[in-house]
């Protein structure tokens, strides 16, 4: 089985339910064959979607997979510290906790502004908030956090 008609088996759900796809592989792990693939959406996904999703690909999988040795089915999300990869995602992230690592420095805080050229994230510094301005081009890695 091309690995691939994963995508086209879950184009109509994905459409009906506002989802988003994002990766399909196949990986070893442990001994183990899994066929993991990854989705999102708009303001987050929670695991019933998840579950929901992945019930409903396993059972259009049952009709391609013959040819496939056994495998386990991981449906999941990007994660609760997900990069952000583009503009748009950058742009709904304001307002959430994040992480950025530059050239020099890492940060984490409330982001507070997203402009063309910079971004302002608030951090909490020995319980001193201070506001960090950051050039955009200085930014190695910007991604959501979970605050601890």
């Amino acid at each position: 089985m091309d690995i691939k008609i994963c995508k086209e088996l879950l184009e109509p759900y994905l459409k009906e339910h506002n989802l988003i796809f994002y990766s399909v592989d196949l990986v070893k792990e442990d001994g183990n064959l899994i066929l993991r693939v990854i989705l999102d959406k708009k303001g987050g996904i929670d695991i019933n979607e998840l579950g929901d999703a992945n019930e409903y690909l396993s059972s259009k999988l049952d009709k391609y997979d013959s040819d496939m040795p056994e495998y386990f089915l991981e449906v999941s999300s990007r994660g609760a510290e997900r990069t952000l990869d583009n503009e748009e995602e950058i742009e709904e992230a304001v307002g959430k906790y994040i992480h950025v690592k530059t050239i020099d420095m890492e940060y984490e805080g409330e982001f507070l502004e997203n402009s063309s050229l910079t971004i302002t994230i608030r951090c909490n510094l020995k319980g001193r908030f201070k506001n960090f301005i950051i050039n955009k081009d200085e930014i190695k890695l910007i991604r959501l956090a979970v605050k601890i």
